[in-house]
């Protein structure tokens, strides 16, 4: 009988140490901005189409370069588009960012103990996504 009341005190005070951790949703914002600027920098701004891109509207490359380097100017419109798409659920111990797309709603980030976890699969998902459009564009 003691072993009982041994799980269960331990159970209760995890639920409450979970609890009390749950991040804000202004720490999911920053990961999820700090995901959406990694993925562009890895796949569009490296990329051959921002340079055909620049290149249609007449933008010097290295001015373009210098203007997104501005962390607080780039960082800021990402996270304003973050902050229009990302919604959080709640669930007592942790809690889930949220965007929608097309209809379809897909979890982005995990809140729990006080971190946010990104759900890597989505954004190796959006990866390959981008990678079998830009081979089809290139056929």
């Amino acid at each position: 009988m003691k072993k009982i009341w041994i799980v269960i005190f331990v159970l209760v005070a995890l639920v409450l140490v979970m609890k009390v951790t749950v991040p804000p949703i202004e720490k999911h914002y920053v990961v999820a901005t700090e995901q959406l600027a990694m993925f562009l920098e890895d796949k569009v701004i490296e990329g051959d189409e921002f340079d055909e891109i620049l290149e249609d509207y007449g933008i010097d490359k290295a001015v373009a370069m210098q203007y997104l380097q501005q962390e607080e100017v780039y960082k800021s419109v990402l996270k304003f588009m973050v902050e229009s798409m990302l919604f959080l659920e709640d669930y007592f111990v942790c809690n889930v960012g949220k965007f929608t797309y097309e209809g379809e709603v897909y979890p982005l980030t995990l809140g729990m103990f006080g971190h946010v976890f990104v759900l890597t699969d989505y954004y190796d998902e959006i990866k390959d996504t981008y990678e079998k459009y830009e081979t089809i564009s290139n056929q």
